[in-house]
């Protein structure tokens, strides 16, 4: 085989590749967009220095319904704990989110 075909064959296996990867990942990547919203998506609410204090505060958020669930992870390095909220009223986020102009 001369140079010129070697690359042919490279760069025809190249392309039928990327065509059968993305025609696989459509669908799945089309119906997981349609599933999500604002509400199932879990979201950072703060940083905190322990755990307990990130516990304290996902729990006084889910007392005042600011959201549903909340979780406490570990953050991106040792110094803090990550605070991650899911759900909640949108009437609670419209009332903490400020005072009214009007």
């Amino acid at each position: 085989m001369r140079p010129p075909r070697i690359r042919t064959a490279i760069a025809l296996g190249l392309t039928a590749g990327a065509v059968m990867w993305t025609a696989a990942a459509s669908p799945a990547t089309a119906s997981s967009l349609a599933t999500t919203s604002a509400d199932t998506d879990w979201r950072e609410a703060g940083h905190y220095d322990t755990t307990a204090a990130c516990k304290r505060a996902g729990e006084t958020g889910a007392e005042r319904h600011k959201w549903d669930e909340y979780k406490c992870r570990p953050g991106r390095n040792d110094n803090y704990v990550t605070l991650w909220v899911r759900g909640g009223s949108r009437a609670a986020r419209v009332l903490t989110a400020g005072p009214a102009t009007g």
